[in-house]
């Protein structure tokens, strides 16, 4: 008798929680639902990401969605081959706070093909205990197969040979935006080379870009694609700046550029060989207030980047 009642409790207590979790009340207050942004954009090998959904409003009771997803765009994301959605039923239980989120878990896929940015779109197709808003978001998955430009981040030396034609070598750094609606992204790296005019550092830029179809790519000294000189020293009235020199007093418009490709192992090439089109990497100094150029200080020819 003992273990018949303890039996008959143990079913008692788990139909009350059955009904308890069946019967919670929906939520009848005035509270909105959407998507927290109208586009996120994501690496393919960013693995778990939280997708967030806000739901605003004081609650009396749960709150319950559902969500889809669908290929956009002429690259479409297929979902199960290019990201898993791990649960596409929500709820949000009864509390009274003003404010909160529901996050929908996506796993992205990560793959060796070189391609142009995929795409889906992720949908609120029903929603109980609340008034819809923005009721979809954009997702695009950025391939990082084909994110050659952070492989260039980090440490590489700069050697060749300076004006008086001896051999030098300099410590490089470079980095670049991380965001990747930054317009330099995919475009402008930054470049610190240490040391290199009288114990001072060096700020420049290397202009990028890289052909995936050819999986070949180019950086360059372009000088006349900034509107800024590119300066790293300031005195009284006069500035430090790059240029690209003859070596006849004449400055030249050819940028200062070097090719690079994908070895088959998926790095990038490791040394670099930069061209100088019959030129330099010259150093001048010029009056900041009327930029007019008062000398050649210095120059480099032979440059060779290396990893």
């Amino acid at each position: 008798m003992k273990y018949i009642k303890i039996f008959m409790l143990t079913v008692a207590a788990v139909l009350m929680a059955s009904c308890s979790d069946d019967d919670q009340p929906i939520n009848s207050n005035s509270t909105t639902v959407g998507f927290a942004s109208e586009k996120i954009t994501v690496k393919e090998n960013a693995g778990y990401i939280n997708v967030p959904i806000e739901i605003a409003g004081v609650r009396n009771g749960d709150i319950k969605l559902t969500v889809a997803a669908e290929p956009v765009g002429s690259n479409p994301a297929v979902e199960d081959t290019h990201y898993l959605i791990t649960g596409k039923t929500l709820t949000l239980l009864n509390d009274t706070t003003k404010t909160a989120t529901l996050n929908v878990q996506i796993k992205t896929v990560d793959d060796a093909e070189i391609n142009d940015p995929r795409e889906f779109k992720l949908k609120i197709t029903s929603v109980e205990g609340g008034q819809l808003q923005r009721s979809e978001v954009n997702i695009v998955l950025r391939d990082n197969d084909a994110a050659f430009y952070e492989k260039f981040f980090g440490k590489w030396k700069l050697t060749g040979k300076n004006y008086k034609g001896n051999a030098v070598s300099y410590d490089v750094t470079i980095s670049g935006a991380s965001d990747e609606d930054d317009p330099d992204y995919d475009n402008r790296l930054y470049v610190t080379i240490g040391k290199i005019i009288s114990g001072l550092d060096a700020s420049t830029y290397l202009y990028y870009t890289f052909d995936k179809n050819t999986r070949t790519g180019t950086l360059s000294f372009d000088m006349m694609n900034t509107t800024d000189p590119l300066a790293f020293y300031e005195g009284y009235n006069t500035k430090w700046c790059w240029v690209n020199f003859n070596l006849v007093d004449d400055l030249l418009n050819d940028p200062i550029d070097a090719e690079w490709k994908v070895e088959e192992d998926g790095g990038i090439s490791t040394t670099i060989n930069f061209d100088t089109h019959g030129g330099s990497l010259a150093y001048y100094e010029y009056f900041s207030g009327n930029d007019d150029y008062t000398g050649l200080w210095g120059y480099f020819t032979d440059l060779v980047l290396k990893k």
